[in-house]
């Protein structure tokens, strides 16, 4: 009997600190797009935020009526961030297109928008355009993050563009390596990043990559947790997505689990300012 008392205790003090609490998250990369919107109504999104523990989301959608519609319903959950994607414009020309900065600029002056993004640039010569460097102006003077999905090369441009420039690197580069990541964060204070897609390489084997734990330990305070339900299918299956992150992060410590869940959020983005969090 008091063998298997000893070794019942063993267990539990093995037990990942967070293993029996489901934390709260906030989800910094969402987007309600157009072709979202006849198959998961404002409604359903919400049911969806409930359903997965999501106390609060940034959103950005194509176009930007999505994220409007989102606030609307639900002005203290949803943290908005402007996209320049829109009719004719995308992820492939929006850096060339000289009417982008105007209609940015006309969005930003409506509303209180945390963000410029989520924008896509896939070469060193896209992030250096005349188009994104008034878009680096534009975020600049109101101090307000871009949200940029690229590798390392268009990062390391924006940065020169503007040292002042607030940075908020999506998908940890999607393929660029922990130690790339920390190179970034080590070199530039103004750069925050979430994972989103990086969920399988971060906790596949249903621990925690020693790399990326490194990471999350030495730069607690500037990661964050995102799904990118970039395509309609992804809100299917948001519960899991956000299951997925919720896994590994029972491998952190308590409060870096609680920082990069929902806490750096908050303190970054003003994100669920006033809301208790929990779930």
């Amino acid at each position: 009997m008091l063998q298997r008392c000893l070794i019942a205790l063993a267990v539990l003090l093995a037990a990942p600190a967070l293993a029996q609490e489901r934390l709260p998250i906030i989800d910094t990369h969402v987007h309600y797009s157009q072709p979202a919107w006849g198959v998961h109504d404002p409604q359903a999104v919400l049911k969806a935020f409930d359903e997965a523990g999501v106390s609060c989301a940034m959103v950005s959608s194509s176009p930007d009526e999505g994220t409007l519609t989102l606030q609307k319903l639900a002005p203290e959950r949803i943290v908005p961030v402007l996209r320049p994607y829109r009719e004719g414009v995308t992820s492939s020309n929006w850096f060339a297109d000289e009417a982008t900065p105007a209609y940015l600029e006309e969005r930003l002056n409506r509303g209180a928008y945390k963000g410029i993004g989520e924008f896509h640039l896939f070469s060193e010569g896209s992030a250096a355009t005349p188009v994104v460097r008034k878009v680096v102006e534009m975020a600049v003077a109101r101090d307000i993050v871009v949200h940029v999905h690229s590798g390392v090369g268009p990062v390391r441009v924006l940065l020169a563009t503007d040292p002042r420039l607030k940075v908020f690197w999506a998908h940890a580069g999607m393929s660029e390596s922990p130690d790339t990541v920390a190179e970034i964060l080590g070199r530039h204070s103004r750069v925050m990043t979430e994972v989103s897609f990086r969920a399988g390489e971060i906790g596949g084997d249903g621990g925690i990559s020693p790399a990326w734990r490194t990471l999350f330990l030495r730069y607690t305070d500037r990661i964050m947790i995102g799904t990118d339900t970039y395509v309609t299918s992804r809100w299917d299956s948001y519960g899991r997505l956000i299951d997925e992150h919720r896994k590994w992060l029972t491998h952190l410590p308590k409060a870096a689990a609680e920082a990069i869940a929902w806490r750096n959020a908050q303190r970054l983005f003003g994100a669920c300012a006033g809301r208790q969090l929990t779930n």
